[in-house]
């Protein structure tokens, strides 16, 4: 006995019925397997890479969003971006910024991004990198712990 597939192909039929209801039982069960209605999979909006923590900084920044820039510091380390609260014509925007994780531990993670900073009142010369250091929160947060030249 032959079965019509798509495109004209012709597949014997091998498993008879009985091992075919087997085949199709042994896989309701099998997909059972493992959800206890716990999921483990991390919520896509705390975790995240570190570079991506990175660039959702960046992003803060250049639309003036200081409360989403402080979520993304650890708590005792907040005050490194005091400058926020300046007002926005005063701050500069930053173009072109690529960033890349220079190292990752369990634990800790180096990133490190280059961009164009434009010109503003409060800033010298403008930068044109920054190594941003992180550290993994207990909720399974990246949270940037310091940023800079150094």
């Amino acid at each position: 006995m032959h079965t019509e597939c798509p495109r004209g192909l012709n597949i014997p039929h091998v498993i008879s019925r009985r091992g075919g209801l087997a085949l199709m039982a042994s896989g309701l069960v099998l997909s059972g397997c493992g959800s206890v209605g716990v999921s483990t999979t991390r919520d896509s909006t705390t975790f995240r890479t570190p570079t991506q923590v990175a660039k959702e900084w960046f992003k803060a920044i250049d639309s003036d969003e200081a409360g989403a820039a402080r979520k993304l510091f650890e708590p005792s380390q907040v005050d490194q971006i005091a400058w926020m609260n300046e007002p926005a014509s005063d701050q500069s925007k930053f173009t072109n910024i690529h960033c890349r994780e220079t190292s990752v531990t369990d634990m800790t993670a180096s990133v490190l991004c280059t961009f164009m900073e434009s010109a503003s009142s409060t800033e010298g010369n403008p930068d044109t990198f920054w190594n941003i250091s992180f550290h993994l929160s207990s909720n399974d947060r990246w949270l940037i712990s310091s940023y800079g030249q150094g």
